[in-house]
């Protein structure tokens, strides 16, 4: 296992690790009544805009700390599970990933909680972890990072560019310019991909305040929207002082847009995402290119029709597509209007395609599509290039939202809780 202290070391810098022990001493106290504060303050924010949180938080801390956590059980918290201690788990052997984890859901249990999702102490992961946290119970994990490129000014001083460096090949993010930033479900397990430049990187590594907070987050907050993906955001509660100016801005700029950003807490983009994927559509046509379409989905289901006459009433929404008021229409096309592939198209290309919505057919006859697909091979750090040339295409398409409720995009804010006093911070440096 590696030690807590020498990991610190790694991922943050010698330079980093002394200005971080400064800033814990100044934001914990021997008691949790500091951290109880921020939590109500981070609370009170979220309550201002009627928006949620995931907090996922170790197992110990919870179990030293059970009083102050329960008062916000019946507030606008999600709390997940962050490791029984705060260790790097993707070192660990299986066996331990496992045992550390059921143990971990007897203390949230125990503390009436019964958890859905995992985060990783320092966003370890691996291959091996992930079965683990399946065969745990848990329906969602949240480890992976993704950088959102260019929205870090290209002015800072030499020392601040060292440290975000060190930050970003620590991390190993994707990028978003390959990537795209939405949930991903493998083997009844959601990823579920968390922001980068994150509070950590923007106050300690870069030297920030609340100001380049504010803008960072809202210049992701804008992309995430323009594409229609997820902006998870991490603010540790401990830094909600520095950082409550630039999470209400953006809470702010998410509730006037139109069509909306679904703020949701973890658990809820979860749950959502599998059943939006279990979607199904029952298609029947005639002689006259007319298809009858019934789309059977979860409540919310928003079904976008793009250069397509329907007959029901529709909005317009974003990109040339109309979202659709009802699951049960007709359209008329000349074409059939869902993408078609070829039988040797990848495998791993045709789960992503469905995962963005797309109504996709296997088709021998490239002619009956306007969107006709034939790639063997294809690889995650393709998805944006393939999804570009589909809306780029102007095609005519029916495809399912991404998100509920006619929403464009996104919104998720979660903070880990690593300890609520100096003490429990002093156990977390040995792994207890």
């Amino acid at each position: 296992m590696t030690n807590p202290i020498t990991f610190a070391f790694k991922s943050k810098g010698r330079l980093a690790l002394i200005k971080r022990a400064r800033s814990i001493a100044k934001r914990y106290s021997l008691t949790p009544i500091q951290m109880d504060r921020a939590l109500q303050q981070f609370s009170d924010v979220l309550q201002g805009f009627d928006c949620a949180a995931t907090l996922p938080i170790t197992a110990v801390t919870l179990k030293r700390h059970s009083d102050t956590i329960s008062k916000y059980l019946d507030k606008n918290f999600e709390f997940a599970v962050h490791g029984f201690t705060h260790i790097d788990y993707s070192h660990l052997d299986p066996e331990i990933q496992t045992a550390h984890l059921h143990l971990a859901r007897q203390v949230f249990t125990q503390a009436g909680i019964i958890p859905t999702g995992f985060r990783s102490p320092y966003l370890s992961r691996e291959s091996n972890l992930n079965k683990a946290i399946k065969s745990a119970g848990f329906s969602y994990v949240s480890n992976q990072p993704i950088l959102w490129d260019d929205v870090v000014h290209d002015t800072l001083i030499p020392s601040a560019i060292n440290g975000y460096e060190q930050a970003l090949a620590f991390y190993n993010p994707w990028r978003i310019s390959e990537r795209l930033s939405l949930p991903l479900l493998k083997d009844q397990l959601v990823e579920i991909p968390v922001s980068l430049p994150d509070d950590e990187i923007l106050i300690e590594r870069l030297g920030g305040a609340g100001d380049i907070v504010m803008e960072t987050w809202l210049r992701i907050l804008s992309q995430s929207y323009k594409f229609g993906e997820l902006f998870t955001i991490q603010l540790h509660p401990e830094r909600i002082k520095l950082c409550a100016d630039g999470l209400s801005a953006v809470l702010s700029n998410a509730c006037a847009q139109t069509p909306k950003v679904w703020c949701a807490r973890l658990d809820e983009i979860a749950t959502w995402w599998k059943a939006r994927f279990g979607a199904t559509i029952q298609v029947s046509t005639n002689n006259d290119g007319e298809y009858h379409c019934i789309v059977n989905g979860p409540k919310g289901t928003t079904v976008l029709a793009r250069a397509l006459q329907v007959n029901v009433p529709s909005s317009p929404w974003m990109n040339g597509y109309r979202a659709l008021k009802a699951t049960h229409f007709n359209v008329q096309s000349p074409m059939r209007p869902f993408i078609g592939v070829s039988p040797s198209t990848s495998i791993e290309l045709l789960h992503f395609l469905r995962q963005q919505g797309f109504l996709v057919e296997i088709s021998q006859d490239n002619m009956l599509y306007s969107c006709f697909i034939d790639q063997v091979d294809f690889d995650s750090s393709q998805e944006r290039t393939v999804l570009d040339k589909i809306e780029g295409s102007g095609c005519s398409l029916l495809r399912l939202g991404r998100w509920p409720d006619m929403a464009q995009s996104a919104l998720a804010v979660t903070g880990d809780i690593d300890a609520l006093t100096l003490w429990d911070y002093g156990l977390r440096l040995i792994g207890k």
